[in-house]
């Protein structure tokens, strides 16, 4: 089984395609570029590198969010024409999943991403072995540093947030595939992404409506 698996969910950037699970090609940056000048080149790089053709690709595997509005939309709306275009199956992990299971680590972490105004996107998952349990789902929450935590948080990132330690990681989403259990298959027309809470233009909406 051939995976294309997309994350564009921050300032990062990962792409991957996987074999039977394992790791043929993977394109990580992690700089300031708009992921939908950059997203299907680096797709296309891929394919090359890993002399697969787009019609090979068995299944699409996207981060559904948290993170960016425009960063997630731009992987999910891709994910979406790749899937509806080829007819094969969709699934999508949570960003912050990606976070925590890109860097190798035996028992809980919380992935942090910042969601400004002193806020996160967090979760924590506790990793044995090959197998991994969510301790908190995914929230958006102000952000409190207990310094009991292993915190991984992508350090490039632009943070509001005061911290006194975490593990620096940069997303890469070809690791997430050997959990299977974290994976959610989805129906391709009815796909959204988790975005855990309302735009600022919607907020800012809302105030000028009370």
């Amino acid at each position: 089984m051939i995976s294309l698996l997309i994350d564009t969910s921050n300032q990062a950037l990962s792409v991957a395609l996987n074999r039977d699970g394992k790791l043929v090609a993977e394109i990580n940056t992690n700089f300031k570029k708009t992921h939908s000048e950059t997203l299907l080149e680096n797709i296309n790089k891929l394919l090359n590198i890993g002399d697969i053709k787009k019609q090979d690709i068995d299944r699409v595997i996207v981060a559904r969010g948290p993170g960016s509005y425009t960063g997630i939309r731009i992987a999910a709306t891709v994910a979406k024409m790749l899937a509806k275009g080829l007819n094969i199956p969709l699934y999508s992990v949570s960003s912050l999943f990606v976070l925590a299971a890109s860097e190798r680590i035996e028992g809980p972490v919380t992935a942090l991403i910042d969601a400004r105004r002193e806020s996160v996107f967090t979760a924590t998952y506790d990793f044995k072995k090959s197998e991994v349990k969510i301790v908190n789902e995914p929230e958006y929450k102000t952000f409190i540093d207990d310094k009991a935590s292993t915190y991984f948080l992508n350090g490039d990132e632009k943070r509001s947030i005061h911290i006194s330690e975490f593990v620096d990681v940069g997303p890469r989403i070809a690791c997430v595939e050997q959990y299977n259990n974290m994976l959610r298959e989805e129906d391709v027309d009815a796909f959204t992404p988790d975005y855990l809470r309302i735009s600022e233009a919607e907020r800012n909406w809302q105030d000028n409506q009370q």
